[in-house]
């Protein structure tokens, strides 16, 4: 609904700077901004926006490539408001930053920023106020996504299975950490 969409904060590319909310949107932007409405209005599908974020990724083209890391941008961007979100627009966004550490589409520093949000995101007690269950909720939807692929962190599966209720509320997820590290 648009009432739930006005819940979620403009989107900006990271070239756009300090005046992104005074300025013209760049077409980099529109589009960042299009497929972000497409998923949240539920017509493009997480996996959908995947595969064009992969499309984009690959692509020859520097328009493509500009839009692909704008909408990375401004997903890692995000992180920090993600408490703020209507739950089925939390989800939607938790499944898609997920599919981008699944499928391979953030690497290196970025890949590493990710994971740290989404660790931050689970030491977040959902027990202890809406706020903490959201980011909670945000970190559980992602790793999800990305379950098949935390074999290859273990350092990473160590700091995941000191989160005492990260046991208690994802027992399996907590269960594939465990095995990682033996």
């Amino acid at each position: 609904s648009t009432e739930r969409l006005a819940a979620l904060p403009a989107v900006s590319s990271p070239e756009s700077g300090a005046d992104a909310n005074v300025s013209e949107p760049s077409d980099i932007e529109v589009e960042a901004n299009e497929m972000f409405h497409m998923v949240y209005t539920k017509q493009l599908s997480v996996g959908d926006a995947t595969q064009r974020l992969k499309g984009y990724k690959s692509s020859s083209t520097q328009r493509d490539q500009d839009v692909f890391r704008c909408i990375v941008h401004n997903l890692m961007d995000e992180v920090r408001l993600f408490h703020k979100y209507p739950e089925a627009e939390l989800v939607l966004t938790g499944r898609l930053f997920g599919s981008m550490v699944q499928h391979h589409l953030v690497a290196s520093i970025p890949l590493g920023i990710a994971l740290r949000y989404v660790l931050e995101s689970l030491r977040k007690d959902p027990d202890v106020g809406t706020s903490n269950s959201k980011m909670f909720t945000f970190g559980r939807v992602a790793l999800e996504q990305f379950r098949a692929r935390i074999m290859e962190w273990p350092q990473y599966c160590s700091h995941l299975v000191q989160i005492p209720h990260l046991a208690r509320h994802c027992p399996p997820l907590f269960a594939d950490a465990q095995r990682t590290i033996g």
